[in-house]
């Protein structure tokens, strides 16, 4: 059975009290650790705090946001996995996160929200 999670964002319940996650531990003993992005959702629109310009080349940058983006899918498929071991498998989790993904770049507002542009 095919799960479902290609809806607009309006039709999602989500908590009401406002919840900040922690930084991953591993990167405590990092050498070198940047933050990338931080993205909430407040009152029913994006909230985005970006390190745009890192990129060594900005010709690779595109594409190191690419990386990036399918970095959290991943992510996010293994935790929703690991959190519904009994749910959809892996490969139907990641193919409604890439639905999702191209039906709000495609379909969606531009640039819903606020963005705040780190590392000008």
């Amino acid at each position: 059975m095919p799960m479902i999670l290609s809806k607009l964002r309006g039709e999602f319940a989500m908590s009401t009290e406002k919840r900040e996650l922690k930084s991953p531990p591993s990167v405590e003993g990092a050498d070198i650790a940047q933050e990338m992005i931080r993205f909430w959702i407040a009152d029913n629109t994006d909230h985005v705090s970006l390190r745009v310009g890192e990129a060594a080349d900005p010709a690779t940058e595109p594409t190191m946001w690419g990386f990036i983006l399918g970095d959290i899918a991943k992510h996010v498929t293994d935790a929703f996995k690991d959190h519904h071991p009994d749910g959809p498998e892996k490969e139907e989790i990641i193919k409604e996160i890439v639905t999702g993904f191209l039906n709000r770049i495609q379909f969606g507002p531009k640039s819903p929200g606020d963005v705040q542009k780190m590392g000008d």
